[in-house]
């Protein structure tokens, strides 16, 4: 159905959606004569999920970066792992004098040398737990180091060539919070390492996959840790990402990124988000991609196009019915062209909207 109306008034209006153009007309075909006919279109009222979001550039990648340091070894560091691999518990993290020393994973630094006897602990707990997930047996997993703890250590010690005195300590066993991709090298074959001296080796990241974003201070409310965004690779492939990390506002300088003000016109808050599926992210190392932030979503919700929307005078909105009934609306979220509308309509109904 086609309609003319006259005497077009554009209004702008800031709704949640960012700024919408209306139009509010009024009168009829036959008294125009001061302004230029408008032609409408008739739409149906649907049902609709609409979502508020923001998009920002990212970078794919391994998150940042932490160092692999040796500070209880001793001995001539002979062998590196090359960069790009990862290591987990049970690899070689380093060779000492060409002795590995055998990776380990758990939140709790190997402080103590762990052998039969020694005092109850959580870290004896997380030493049997490596164990048994190598496949060795420690008996019951649990915070005493027993007899068949030992046992279980001096097979993991054989395994790697090494002497086999059943003692877990830092000259054959590094602990790490978790398994690592190996980053560039800090050391030089050939350095000695002083025990009590930290020496870093190499760079290392996180095995998962991750999307950082250096987000605008003022879209904070986007990023809360747990929210739900959509990532869409160099390829066009879209996958869904969970934020799992936000830092502090900071701001790059020369030396690097430091903790900085809100008032720093630089400043940025740096987010991390995981994929919930790294399968479309084989064979990707790195890459720039685009991220969609959502700051609110309606489901399924009785929505008309922002342009059926007419400005009253005494404040509010209406939309125009088909066959000219002016009908006032009370409007939610605003997205994507489209606009809810909590009160006023009905699914079904037909409204007019500007032609295109």
């Amino acid at each position: 159905m086609k309609r003319l109306l006259v005497g077009v008034t554009t209004l702008l209006v800031l709704g949640a959606g960012g700024a919408v153009v209306f139009s509010r007309w009024g009168g009829d075909a036959e008294a125009s004569d001061a302004a230029d006919p408008v032609t409408t279109d008739v739409v149906a009222v649907e049902r609709r999920t609409l979502t508020d979001a923001e998009q920002v550039s990212g970078e794919l990648g391994y998150g940042e970066s932490s160092q692999v340091a040796a500070d209880r070894a001793d001995g001539v560091l002979t062998w590196l792992p090359k960069e790009g691999r990862t290591l987990r518990a049970g690899d070689v993290a380093y060779r000492v004098d060409e002795e590995p020393v055998v990776l380990l994973t758990g939140a709790i630094p190997l402080y103590r040398d762990l052998s039969y006897g020694v005092d109850e602990g959580a870290d004896v707990r997380q030493l049997e737990r490596n164990l048994e997930r190598l496949g060795y047996d420690p008996g019951t997993v649990d915070e005493d180091f027993t007899g068949a703890t030992a046992d279980a250590v001096e097979q993991l010690q054989e395994d790697h060539g090494l002497d086999e005195t059943g003692v877990v300590s830092a000259a054959q066993f590094l602990v790490l919070p978790e398994a690592v991709r190996v980053g560039a090298a800090q050391a030089t074959l050939g350095v000695t390492l002083v025990p009590g001296v930290p020496t870093p080796l190499y760079e290392a990241t996180s095995t998962r996959k991750v999307v950082t974003v250096d987000l605008d201070p003022s879209d904070e409310d986007l990023v809360d840790v747990g929210a739900r965004a959509t990532v869409t690779l160099p390829d066009g492939t879209t996958l869904r990402a969970t934020v799992t990390e936000v830092g502090t506002v900071a701001t790059a300088t020369e030396a690097g990124s430091e903790a900085q003000s809100e008032e720093s016109g630089d400043a940025t808050l740096p987010v991390t988000l995981t994929p919930t599926d790294a399968k479309p992210l084989r064979g990707l190392t790195a890459a720039p991609v685009t991220v969609d932030l959502t700051r609110e979503r309606r489901r399924k919700v009785l929505t008309v196009p922002v342009t059926a929307l007419v400005a009253l005078a005494e404040g509010g909105f209406a939309v125009r019915r088909e066959g000219g009934e002016l009908v006032a609306v009370e409007t939610g979220l605003y997205a994507d062209g489209y606009v809810e509308v909590t009160e006023g309509l009905a699914e079904g109904d037909r409204v007019e909207v500007p032609a295109a």
